[in-house]
């Protein structure tokens, strides 16, 4: 089911004190391993199901205000996306979409990818059934539901070396804080080069970030000030191709 919420972000100071900054985040489609219950994590191996597909070209009506009223309402001036292939699978069916929109294009012609906004480092657990985990790491398959980020640990075996034992839930947070500085600092930049070339438009941007359902989480929670605890709250899931709006300052 598509969700999309609107944040007023506490966590990140605006552009500049006359600008607006607002991003929306977008979850993949559907993925094989989605619709067979097997944890992916960061891994590239899944890729977009007939029904992904079919999500991605929803979301892009989502977008644009299609469905429930309300609509993005400006043009989107930059788009940022994750390397995975699901994700750059998604963002493919949009500009197909965009390009054929009766009221022209809304997205600009090139993005930038951007290796942090990958999805959870999942390690050992990668390419696993949900199922099987839960059953061989209650512990942590528990705290992972739940939200119990010094408790969700998973290790990261490697042949030749030591097993190395991580917090998934935390790492995820810090890098999410960590790409929201980058984007910021991109986008004050973008913003800083229209206002010294005299557009007038720059005084608002709008940024689509199409990533995945854990790392959005940490996005929206990171943007509201929330540290790891609030991973799985129902203010932040998302499903497949659900679009969350955050809006700064």
């Amino acid at each position: 089911m598509r969700r999309r919420l609107t944040l007023a972000a506490a966590a990140a100071a605006p552009l500049a004190p006359s600008s607006a900054f607002t991003a929306y985040v977008l979850r993949h489609g559907q993925t094989d391993r989605n619709a067979a219950g097997i944890e992916q994590g960061s891994s590239d191996l899944s890729r977009l199901t007939d029904l992904g597909r079919r999500q991605a070209g929803d979301a892009y009506g989502a977008l644009l205000g299609g469905g429930d009223g309300d609509a993005a309402a400006r043009e989107v001036t930059s788009v940022y996306a994750s390397p995975l292939a699901r994700a750059r699978q998604t963002l493919g069916l949009l500009r197909e979409a965009d390009a054929v929109n009766p009221g022209g294009p809304v997205l600009p012609a090139s993005d930038l990818v951007l290796p942090d906004l990958r999805e959870v480092d999942l390690y050992d657990w990668e390419g696993r059934g949900y199922g099987e985990l839960r059953d061989a790491h209650p512990g942590s398959w528990d705290a992972w539901e739940r939200g119990i980020p010094e408790e969700m640990t998973v290790m990261e075996t490697r042949e030749g070396e030591e097993p190395v034992e991580h917090h998934p839930l935390i790492e995820l947070w810090e890098r999410a804080d960590a790409v929201w500085d980058e984007i910021l600092s991109i986008e004050r930049e973008k913003w800083s080069r229209d206002e010294c070339g005299g557009d007038e438009s720059s005084a608002e941007r709008t940024a689509l970030i199409v990533a995945h359902g854990n790392l959005g989480q940490a996005l929206l929670g990171t943007a509201m000030g929330w540290d790891a605890s609030g991973f799985n709250d129902p203010e932040s899931v998302f499903g497949n191709c659900g679009l969350c709006e955050v809006d700064f300052g």
